[in-house]
């Protein structure tokens, strides 16, 4: 009864546990919300029926029936169970690898599996009794890592494959180390070939065997899976392990088992990511031993240098060398596995020559096994006495060395030598074969020999008769993809120097592949692929969608999407390449669809990285990018200069190279021809300006004096003169003919970018990073101007002969103002020094346009009704008038006792009203400047102020939150409107005096009955503070400006009376959803800047651009098919 009691309150406590850690939180998946809510059922499930049978208990006294007994174990049986499914639910969390674990091998399928195998009973018996002595010693002495290396073919695999089975189903009882977790490496699948999946593999398999393990790990941060080798260990290996020690060793009567970690081949990992990974598994296991006890680490690989280095300087290790095993004893272990595999040959004349051929190498001996099996009994003995006449000891080298194995070189040619027997190289046949072979090879993850067979556009016959011929190193996997028995093979193909004609060269063949995959995708890809019935449908609410997935992506299109950028990132990366069109075509036309397929495969997180991968490609594939080009003046050559230090001159007509030029030392930064078209000047990163001859492509002349990289050369007009501009802070003028230096200009103060003569070959123009632009005399070389007043570098000012004065935005190049009053060429224009409040232009109408006087920010101007004064206010305290035709200073309007942030004139141009962070709104005469009112009862800074139109009434917004409106002949306040929550910034009159608009930092627009006070319209769309606000000359509309960086436009006629805009329905509120008018279906996403939150919000202007989308005739729904004809 108590027992039951304990396990009643601890299921409880798991329950409330459970609920407590999943409350608020939402499950990503359906699948996922299945699996917590079975799993919560369960507990529920299982806590009645205990609480149940505990009250039954006390009722009846029969707690010791064998009945009852049974019931209690079967309800914490599945209870144990639910929680098991749970666990691997979470875990799967780690995404772990399938493939790497030992077990994928009894998972397969009859023939469709990876092969893996144990050893022949017998056979390297000395060797397996040592990693199993050493895994089950459990004393502190005993080292926790055992390194086994060896040169390829040795047998490693073989080995670990068997300590793997040996102590995960068929250990001594009396074991004390059992098999936590195992990570088979393989170049064949990605995730089996990446250093990243080890860990997260490796610690899913021990919290699946470990309670105390799984309990920490559930703690840890899953996102570590995508950080380096290093954080993995620690975050997910070392410190739950640690943690959990005192769960696991909680009976000191009887010690906890430990568990092994056998990670197979690291040699198979990407790149140098075995070396680097066993590199960091040891340091950290020999910094951490401590934290680690009850782990133990079998590794095996290839041999390097540097590791072996490393292990020997760690305290605790074991290592063993494959290649120290006895000759004898190699030969005893195969001969025993050839009697094993060939018992028909056992103890014949050609089974010891057999066994002497291989000289210890098993790869050989399986490969031979392999070879003959595919071949009748009574064939077997004459195909064996072939292989051994064509092969002698001899040609084994020392496995020592690590150079390839020229016995199972032989092997592997004899071997291709009979497939390919039926055509001679160089054949179209032998040809195809080989193209055949290269891509069960080269493809970016095994693939079936359909796939191949689409991706090389020939029949699958013959990919599947060339796999049958290549039985000896080729088979197919659990899916049809086809694997090869052993790395060596791959390698040998791979090299040039083994294989010969069967060599593979990569990065043709990758190019090969990319080609492939791109026109499989041109072919296939389209919009709604999987042919969706409407747009308002989810993917997760077409109960038919996966059928329609596999129907239209064929198993080729799948590949081709998956893997077009694994073949790009590995392909000739030369220009010219046709792989740079196939790419530009896809991204114009196909890379929507392509992310549409990706999706539907569940895949779209991986576009962006592959993109990111081909546009590295890109990049790297045009190391020899063009700097510079410039056409002959006919127009019908183009010369273009090169950082690979060339300069090319083409046919502009057929694109043809005519000539290549050569003799820079560095990039070319530009080129440029002579008036004539018979001569090209260039300059370079060599210091240097050379001019050649077109026709023949000879050097005419070298020029030095440049001291750094030149960066840009012209022509005179005559063509009797070179400039010269360069980052030595310098121009330079040069004698064409003669190549003599002329002059030296110097003026600027950083790198001259830019330099150019003027059509009148009188005047050079000179840019630089000193934000000036210098127009020096050609005759004499002295500076004529310096155009400064590039202060912060997001505007341009410019001044021109057609009498104006622009001013542009630098980023974008868009006109910002035209300035005109000048009646002749504008010469020289300038911005103030804080390239803020002013622009002086100067003119050869002999005018200077400055009004200066304010001795603080100007913050507000006014015309005058009549145009002829301005009005101003400052930070100066000050409201100063002036004359708009001459700039003259006419008055001063001194009264107020802070910042005058508004100014204004009254319609007839008789008053001016101002408003100030004093509180106060003042009337001044506007011919007297004197002080006529002082309106005063707003309660914080007033920030804006204006006349109705018939001049009888002045509204003023505040800081205070209000708009009020005065009679503006008595000063008397008239009306308070108050419905803003934030500093109201600007107030207008309509132009019939009837409204008053509003704007303030609460996002509003709000519009207001000028008469009653009464609140008419709030305008809400903005998502930051609204600035300004004003009607249009109609009064049909009202524009905002906000800190959004837009403008908006509302149709002021189309508004109903206290319609809020914000509350519309077909819109999603701060989502940025556009909505069906019935509010019930997504139609598409408008970021929210740039939303028009109702019809009457017409338009909207924004920082960047201006875009009008109109759904009148969308194909929506059933009709969006409709969207897209190829």
């Amino acid at each position: 009864m108590d027992t039951v009691r304990r396990r009643l309150i601890s299921t409880r406590a798991q329950l409330e546990t459970v609920e407590k850690e999943l409350d608020g939180w939402t499950p990503k998946t359906a699948q996922e919300l299945q699996c917590i809510n079975s799993f919560l059922l369960t507990l529920e499930e299982a806590l009645n029926n205990l609480e149940k049978l505990s009250n039954e208990w006390l009722a009846r006294k029969i707690a010791d029936h064998e009945a009852e007994k049974v019931r209690i174990t079967e309800i914490f049986e599945r209870i144990n169970e639910a929680r098991v499914q749970f666990e691997k639910f979470l875990f799967d969390g780690l995404t772990p690898s399938r493939i790497a674990d030992h077990k994928y091998h009894l998972e397969g399928k009859g023939e469709r599996r990876v092969r893996r195998e144990v050893c022949t009973p017998g056979t390297l018996v000395r060797i397996l009794d040592d990693i199993i002595t050493w895994a089950k010693n459990t004393s502190p002495g005993s080292p926790n890592v055992y390194w086994l290396f060896g040169q390829a073919g040795s047998g490693k695999s073989t080995i670990a494959y068997s300590i793997a089975r040996r102590f995960e189903f068929a250990g001594d009882p009396n074991d004390t180390i059992i098999l936590g977790g195992n990570f088979f490496c393989s170049r064949q699948f990605e995730e089996t070939r990446l250093s990243k999946c080890i860990i997260r593999t490796v610690v899913h398999h021990l919290a699946l065997k470990c309670r105390a393990f799984a309990d920490q790990l559930s703690d840890a941060d899953f996102e570590t899976v995508n950080q380096n080798v290093r954080a993995q260990l620690e975050d997910l290996l070392i410190a739950p392990w640690q943690a959990s020690k005192p769960d696991r060793c909680s009976d000191p009567l009887n010690p906890p088992p430990q568990y092994l970690i056998v990670i197979d081949a690291l040699d198979e990992i990407d790149g140098t990511g075995g070396s680097e990974f066993l590199r960091d598994l040891l340091e950290v296991i020999d910094k951490n031993e401590n934290r680690l006890q009850g782990l133990k680490f079998f590794v095996t690989s290839r041999p390097d240098p540097n590791l072996v280095g490393l292990v020997d300087s760690l305290k605790s290790k074991q290592l063993y060398r494959l290649q120290h095993m006895l000759p004898e004893e190699a030969q005893n272990d195969i001969r025993t596995y050839l009697t094993a595999e060939l018992p028909h040959f056992a103890g014949c004349e050609e089974c010891e020559s057999l066994v002497a051929l291989t000289a210890g190498l098993f790869i050989y001996a399986a490969t031979v096994v392999k070879y003959l099996a595919k071949h009748e009994p009574s064939e077997q003995k004459s195909v064996l006495t072939t292989l051994l006449a064509s092969s002698n000891s001899s040609n084994l080298q020392s496995l020592s060395t690590g150079e390839p194995f020229t016995l199972l070189d032989t092997l592997y040619s004899q071997i291709l030598d009979g497939a390919f027997r039926d055509f001679r190289p160089k054949e179209n046949g032998w040809e195809v074969r080989r193209g055949i072979l290269h891509t069960f090879l080269c493809t970016a993850e095994r693939t079936s020999t359909s796939v191949v067979a689409d991706l090389l556009f020939i029949s699958d016959d013959v990919t599947e008769k060339l796999l049958s011929n290549l039985h000896a190193v080729l088979y197919s996997g659990e899916h049809g993809q086809v694997l090869t028995y052993h790395k060596s093979f791959s390698d040998f193909i791979l090299d040039q120097g083994r294989s010969g004609n069967f060599w593979c060269n990569q990065a043709i063949h990758h190019q090969l592949l990319a080609d492939a995959c791109f026109r499989w995708m041109k072919d296939g890809l389209r919009f709604n692929i999987a042919n969706i019935p409407s747009s308002f449908v989810l993917d997760v609410d077409d109960p038919i969608l996966q059928d329609a997935v596999e129907k239209n992506i064929t198993p080729v299109l799948n590949y081709s999407c998956r893997n077009w950028s694994y073949h790009v990132s590995y392909a000739v990366s030369t220009i010219p390449n046709g792989l740079h069109d196939s790419i530009s075509y896809f991204l114009q036309l196909r890379a929507l669809f392509w992310m549409e397929a990706m999706n539907l495969l569940g895949l779209r997180g991986l576009c962006g990285r592959m993109l990111r991968i081909v546009h590295d490609w890109v990049i790297s594939s045009q190391a020899n990018s063009v700097e510079s080009v410039a056409f002959s003046p006919d127009s019908k050559q183009i010369v273009s200069g090169s950082h690979d230090k060339s300069i090319q001159v083409w046919d502009a007509s057929t694109g043809d190279e005519l000539k290549v030029l050569k003799g820079h030392t560095d990039f070319v930064t530009s080129v440029a021809f002579s008036p004539d078209g018979k001569q090209i000047v260039s300059g370079s990163s060599d210091k240097s300006v050379w001019v050649w001859e077109v026709s023949t492509g000879a050097e005419l002349k070298v020029l030095k004096g440049h001291t750094h990289r030149v960066t840009s050369v012209a022509f005179s007009p005559d063509g009797k003169q070179i400039v010269s501009s360069s980052d030595d802070k310098s121009v330079r003028f040069w004698d064409a003919s003669t190549g003599d230096e002329l002059k030296v200009l110097k003026g600027h103060t950083d790198s001259v970018t830019s330099v150019v003569f003027l059509p009148d070959g009188k005047h050079i123009v000179s840019g630089s990073y000193d934000e000036s632009v210098r127009v020096w005399d050609a005759s004499t070389g002295d500076e004529s101007k310096a155009l400064k007043g590039h202060t912060d570098g997001k505007q341009i000012v410019s001044g021109s002969f057609d009498n104006s004065v622009r001013v542009w935005d630098a980023s974008k190049g868009d006109e910002l103002k035209v300035l005109k009053g000048h009646t002749n060429w504008v010469t020289s224009v300038a911005f103030s020094p804080d390239g803020k409040l002013q622009i002086v232009s100067g003119s050869d109408d002999r005018s200077l346009k400055v009004l200066k006087g304010h001795t603080g920010f100007v913050i507000s101007v006014a015309f005058s009704p009549d145009g002829k004064q301005i009005v101003s206010g400052s930070y100066d305290k000050s409201v100063r008038v002036w004359d708009a035709l001459t700039g003259d200073e006419l008055k001063v309007l001194k009264g107020h006792t802070n910042w005058v942030t508004s100014v204004a004139f009254s319609p007839d141009g008789k008053q001016i009203v101002s408003g100030s962070d004093d509180k106060s709104v003042r009337v001044w005469d506007a011919s007297t400047g004197g002080e006529l009112k002082v309106l005063k009862h707003h309660t914080d800074a007033v920030r804006s102020v204006a006349f109705s139109p018939d001049g009888k009434q002045i509204v003023s917004g505040s800081h205070d939150k209000s708009v009020q409106v005065w009679n503006a002949s008595t000063g008397d306040e008239l009306k308070v409107l108050k419905r803003h929550t934030g500093l109201v910034r600007s107030v207008a009159f309509s132009p019939d005096g009837k409204q008053i608009v509003s704007g303030s930092y609460d996002k509003s627009v709000r519009v207001w009955d000028a008469s009653t006070g009464d609140e008419l319209k709030v305008l809400k769309g903005h998502t930051t503070s609204v600035t300004s606000v004003a009607f249009s000359p109609d009064g049909k509309q009202v524009v905002s400006g906000s800190d959004d960086k837009s403008a908006r436009v509302w149709d002021f006629g189309s508004l109903y009376i206290r319609e809020t805009i914000s509350d519309s329905n077909h819109h999603e509120k701060h989502t940025g959803w556009l909505l069906s008018p019935d509010g019930q279906h997504r139609l598409m996403f408008v970021p929210p800047e740039l939303l028009l939150p109702d019809a009457s919000n017409i338009l909207t202007i924004p920082h960047s651009s201006c875009s009008s989308v109109d759904l009148a005739h969308s194909a929506l729904g059933s009709q969006w098919k409709q969207c897209y004809h190829l």
